[in-house]
């Protein structure tokens, strides 16, 4: 009988350690990598509570869209899936939102974690205590909810940048200028001016263009007019179409600006608008920062613009975002 207790006891003894090795084994293990594209975004919530009023204002702002693009389009490619259905294949999504209501939530709150299921993740988890406080917190919090997931996925994109990026763009941006930024790889062309550097990709139909420019910095007036006015000289001089005649400018009254914060610095002003060749149909939209060397005392602009007729501009326009994002000034 004692015998047959030991044995009892050694089997669920190892039993209990071999399941404890293997909980660990799972929680320390390597993550997979996130398996969705670029601007995917997944809403784990009831489908249709989704389509009622509190649902309804959550999907409305994901589905909001991204401003001066010459055509419609939304910042994400937003799909949605019941709670019981987020199976494993829902949990490679890079961008995930929970949205839930219950009486169990003491009030209306937003929450934040990083590569649960895969990695590079960003989870929110958005709960309300009602469909009313529910509705109230998204809508007072719209622009930072859009905000977290698009400095994310800009934030991805540079990491990949880093490693498969243009070498010319990068060589002349260094020879030139001194500086380092990282282009989108398609990049395989360059043209130069005067304080003035244009990298390319060489596609028709679909081309990425960035540009870095510099002009001596002398308590310059820093306003969304005296930015796009100086864009507008330098461009026609740099940049024009077959015809001397034809030349790159801003479309008017189509352009908008803020002031943002990258590396520390806090200085740095993003002007994003349509930019049209005179007397020429081609045009995009375009994104520059503009921001002050104050060792060389100069000001810099880099910008990204896109062609790319008859097709989504959303992420060539987001890749070269992202590219303005890895200049660093190396004095």
């Amino acid at each position: 009988m004692k015998q047959l207790r030991f044995i009892l006891f050694v089997i669920i003894a190892t039993t209990i350690v071999a399941c404890g090795d293997s909980t660990q084994k799972k929680r320390v293990g390597p993550k997979k990598t996130t398996t969705s594209q670029p601007w995917e975004l997944l809403v784990v919530a009831n489908k249709e509570w989704l389509k009622a009023p509190a649902g309804s204002i959550l999907m409305e702002t994901l589905n909001s869209e991204i401003p001066c693009l010459p055509a419609s389009e939304p910042y994400f490619r937003t799909m949605s899936v019941n709670p019981r259905g987020f199976s494993k294949t829902f949990k490679g999504f890079a961008n995930i939102i929970f949205a839930e209501v219950d009486k169990k939530y003491d009030k209306a709150e937003m929450k934040l974690s990083r590569n649960d299921y895969a990695k590079p993740q960003l989870l929110m988890s958005i709960t309300a205590p009602s469909d009313k406080e529910f509705a109230e917190f998204v809508s007072s919090h719209s622009q930072s909810i859009l905000n977290t997931f698009i400095d994310a996925e800009l934030e991805r994109t540079k990491d990949m940048l880093t490693s498969h990026h243009s070498n010319i763009a990068y060589k002349q941006a260094k020879k030139q200028f001194g500086y380092t930024i990282y282009a989108p790889a398609e990049i395989d062309a360059v043209k130069t001016g005067k304080n003035f550097m244009w990298a390319s990709s060489d596609k028709l139909d679909n081309r990425y263009n960035l540009c870095i420019y510099t002009y001596p910095y002398d308590k310059t007036d820093f306003s969304q007019e005296s930015i796009i006015e100086h864009r507008d000289s330098v461009m026609k001089v740099n940049i024009k179409g077959d015809k001397d005649y034809q030349y790159m400018a801003t479309q008017p009254l189509l352009s908008i600006s803020r002031l943002i914060t990258l590396n520390g610095n806090d200085n740095i002003i993003e002007v994003r608008g349509l930019w049209t060749m005179t007397n020429d149909m081609m045009g995009g939209p375009f994104v520059s920062y503009t921001q002050v060397d104050t060792t060389s005392n100069k000001v810099i602009v880099t910008e990204g613009f896109v062609y790319a007729p008859e097709k989504s501009k959303r992420e060539l326009i987001r890749s070269l975002e992202a590219a303005l994002r890895t200049l660093e000034i190396n004095n």
